[in-house]
């Protein structure tokens, strides 16, 4: 067999342009992936972590219990510095503008006292109560680290997790379950969200781990797919034929895409796993695994050279792809 002369390199590009092109190679990688992570940590934030926050935050301020607790790591909700003079009633308002010692004035405390008395029920309001809201949750945040909520939310999918393992659990999910689904606008939503959570998360005899070749979008052309499912009991009985459904993912935004349905006779299984799969999608073919490489750039720039020539001079292109150097085994000893 004989070699091909190798190409020459291509020349790295010089100067204050080429400097920046590194650097933007350099930086990209780092910076997609803050960008992602951020993207995820603020979603979890804004969706799961800070509502529990905030759920821990009011039961803190806003109930006899709470306020046990408030006292015990340091925070007296009825300290003067609390006081809201605006939501103070008309009476308590005027004696405080009255006195000369304003909100020191003993008979301005002691009315206080009396009116907040009459105010603490299951629930504190307080408007009712004449505290400042924003300034006490500020102090209980910065007593209350919100980390808390990352720990609250992790013990309470497990405690989840725990639950719905045992029989009064599955019971209690499913009454859930049939509600979610005979709510109007829910229903139109819930079922086809727990099928994708289900189908990623769920176990099941077929997994989102098989990774095929399909002929997408035309015959003699072949496309990266992942196979979901069985197909549906229609195309079974109209094309008598054992179809499967594949989801075949984009470029280079590998989590859009398109659903088809196809024989099973013509998918070609890949030796590939789902991260593989995922990285030659996004980058276009570029990171293919060392494993399914057939030749190097040198090779293939051969081959492409040698089609153009025989095209410019009216000979049949020649069939196949680049010719690959396979190693002489006999001189490796083998």
């Amino acid at each position: 067999m004989s070699k091909r002369k190798k190409r020459p390199k291509k020349e790295r590009q010089g100067g204050l342009q080429g400097i920046f092109f590194r650097g933007l190679v350099t930086v990209l990688p780092v910076a997609l992936t803050v960008v992602v992570f951020g993207l995820i940590v603020q979603g979890l934030n804004q969706y799961v972590v800070g509502p529990i926050n905030r759920a821990i935050y009011w039961s803190l301020e806003h109930n006899r219990l709470g306020w046990e607790g408030l006292e015990w790591i340091g925070i007296d909700p009825t300290q003067r510095k609390y006081l809201d003079e605006s939501r103070l009633p008309v009476d308590l308002r005027d004696l405080v503008r009255a006195s000369p010692a304003g909100t020191n004035d003993p008979s301005f405390r002691e009315g206080l006292e009396l009116h907040r008395a009459e105010h603490l029920g299951l629930v504190y309001d307080f408007d009712d109560l004449a505290i400042d809201p924003v300034r006490l949750r500020d102090d209980v945040k910065a007593a209350v680290h919100p980390l808390v909520g990352v720990a609250v939310s992790i013990l309470l999918v497990v405690w989840l997790g725990w639950l719905v393992g045992g029989f009064l659990g599955r019971k209690f999910m499913q009454s859930v379950d049939r509600a979610l689904h005979m709510i109007p606008i829910v229903k139109s939503v819930y079922p086809y969200s727990k099928q994708l959570v289900d189908f990623f998360f769920a176990d099941s005899e077929l997994e989102f781990d098989t990774v095929v070749a399909v002929p997408y979008p035309s015959p003699g052309i072949w496309s990266i797919a992942f196979v979901t499912s069985s197909s549906m009991r229609t195309l079974l009985e109209v094309t008598g034929e054992t179809m499967i459904t594949c989801f075949v993912p984009s470029s280079p935004m590998p989590m859009t895409g398109y659903t088809i349905f196809l024989s099973a006779e013509n998918v070609i299984p890949l030796d590939l796993s789902v991260d593989e799969a995922f990285r030659v999608t996004m980058t276009g073919g570029v990171l293919i695994p060392p494993r399914e490489r057939l030749g190097g750039p040198d090779e293939i720039a051969a081959f492409f050279e040698a089609r153009a020539r025989e095209m410019a001079s009216g000979v049949e292109p020649v069939q196949g792809g680049p010719e690959i150097q396979t190693p002489d085994r006999e001189a490796m000893g083998e």
